[in-house]
């Protein structure tokens, strides 16, 4: 095997894609006048397809094959007209893959059903696919790690009791220091300054600051200062903004089968029974001539006219109790019947 090959297996090359309706025609156009009826009866049918698209009679899709083609054209044409393109298909289908030469006729009946590629609108411009990439994902700036001493926890410790000891020891000798002086006492005609009681309680005019020991004040202002900081910096807003996630798109069939679940596990069934009797009656009231304000027994008549049943079996299992599971089984399947007699 030569490197080119495994070059070509390497990149397999890219799904073929259909041209604008024009290209298609004159190169079946210039086949045919090459009695080259092959490439003529292929070129052709995809300008018929194109044309079918760029006119807005068939979905544009990145795939169809000839028989899908001829069965989207069924239900866009009328039957006259799309008629004339389940011969083309497989005549198509043959030729290109069956390895069949095709013939001058077959070519011509194609050319006679071709009217949409002749004088189409341009194509619209396809999707443009993009390549998924993963982001790395962003990581924050650490910070530098902290010395061996600081993270040792014997650190902190020793420095603990350090502090510790520094207290006791500024207790110690403040409990064994001289006793102050007596304050000499004033001329009775005098005021003092700071007039206190006797009991030492009432107002005063000295602030809160000035009662309390100076290490109380500024421990506790160190404590409101160190408090606030620590509130700052957990409260800020770190980093760039997150984007939320999309809601999640579920199929419709796995969002069916989780509800019936959450049904089946409530054990609710005259709950469940409503729902299926109030779709129901949605579905039949315009067949039967009824509006959503009909009482119930011209309902029951009205069915029994059309289908000829019981009308107590009818009452029972449009409006009647639903105790337990095989009554609502048995409900779900009457009204099934229902639907299918009525409809």
């Amino acid at each position: 095997m030569s490197e080119h090959d495994d070059a070509r297996q390497d990149n397999p090359p890219n799904p073929p894609r259909l041209g604008a309706a024009a290209d298609h025609r004159a190169a079946a156009e210039n086949a045919a006048r090459q009695r080259d009826f092959d490439s003529a009866l292929r070129e052709r049918f995809r300008a018929v397809l194109r044309g079918l698209e760029q006119r807005g009679v068939l979905e544009v899709r990145r795939s169809r094959t000839a028989r899908e083609t001829a069965d989207d054209v069924t239900t866009a044409l009328p039957l006259d007209v799309a008629a004339e393109f389940d011969p083309a298909a497989h005549s198509f289908d043959e030729v290109v893959y069956g390895g069949r030469r095709a013939t001058e006729d077959e070519y011509r009946r194609l050319e006679y059903a071709d009217r949409f590629s002749a004088a189409a609108p341009p194509p619209v411009l396809e999707p443009t696919e993009i390549t998924a990439t993963e982001k790395a994902p962003r990581t924050r700036r650490t910070l530098p790690p902290l010395p061996e001493l600081l993270r040792n926890p014997k650190f902190w410790a020793a420095l603990a009791g350090a502090a510790v000891l520094l207290l006791l020891l500024y207790g110690a000798l403040q409990s064994c220091g001289a006793p102050n002086a007596p304050t000499p006492k004033q001329p009775p005609d005098v005021p003092r300054t700071r007039p206190h009681d006797s009991g030492g309680f009432g107002t005063g005019d000295d602030p809160i600051w000035d009662r309390l020991p100076a290490p109380v004040f500024f421990g506790g202002l160190q404590f409101l200062v160190a408090a606030a900081l620590v509130v700052c910096w957990r409260a800020r807003r770190r980093g760039a903004l997150v984007r939320e996630p999309r809601p999640v798109e579920v199929a419709a069939n796995e969002l069916l089968a989780g509800q019936a679940a959450l049904y089946r596990r409530s054990k609710d069934h005259e709950h469940v029974a409503g729902k299926l009797r109030a779709a129901t009656l949605r579905r039949i009231r315009p067949t039967l001539g009824m509006t959503a304000d009909a009482p119930p027994d011209r309902l029951v008549a009205a069915i029994t006219a059309r289908t000829g049943a019981d009308p107590n079996l009818l009452g029972h299992a449009l409006f009647g109790a639903v105790p337990d599971a095989d009554t609502l089984e048995l409900v779900a399947t009457q009204l099934e019947w229902i639907e299918a007699e009525v409809g």
